[in-house]
């Protein structure tokens, strides 16, 4: 489902800007298609995956500097007793490593040391 608030910030983007997806959050998606049954839903998530990939410059792979900052940010949130998602570890890896920002609704990717997170869903202050 597309959701309003970041259509509109999608939309507002300056000329030129760019969308990239961490290949882990292109994954993710599919994972979310490929375990629902057959059918008219399955057949609308797969068209929103396929935009959603189009609409991304490009897909940021892992590579050995991003597993070196995955193990770093990993032991930073155990040391911290801080936990997330392994995945969420490696979407602030590859953000941290490509000097981006992600855009996200999960508060506690705030827990990964110098990652600039943006919550697009938010209501302005």
């Amino acid at each position: 489902r597309r959701h309003p608030a970041i259509m509109a910030h999608l939309n507002a983007l300056p000329a030129g800007s760019s969308i990239y997806m961490p290949v882990v959050a292109q994954a993710e998606l599919l994972v979310g298609v490929e375990t629902i049954p057959n059918g008219k839903r399955k057949s609308r998530l797969r068209e929103l995956y396929e935009e959603s990939v189009a609409t991304a410059a490009d897909t940021i792979p892992i590579d050995s500097r991003v597993a070196e900052r995955f193990a770093a940010i990993s032991a930073q949130l155990r040391a911290d007793g801080t936990p997330i998602s392994t995945n969420d570890i490696w979407i602030g890896a590859i953000a941290l490593v490509a000097n981006m920002t992600v855009a996200s609704t999960d508060a506690h990717m705030g827990y990964i040391r110098g990652l600039r997170v943006e919550n697009w869903t938010a209501q302005p202050a």
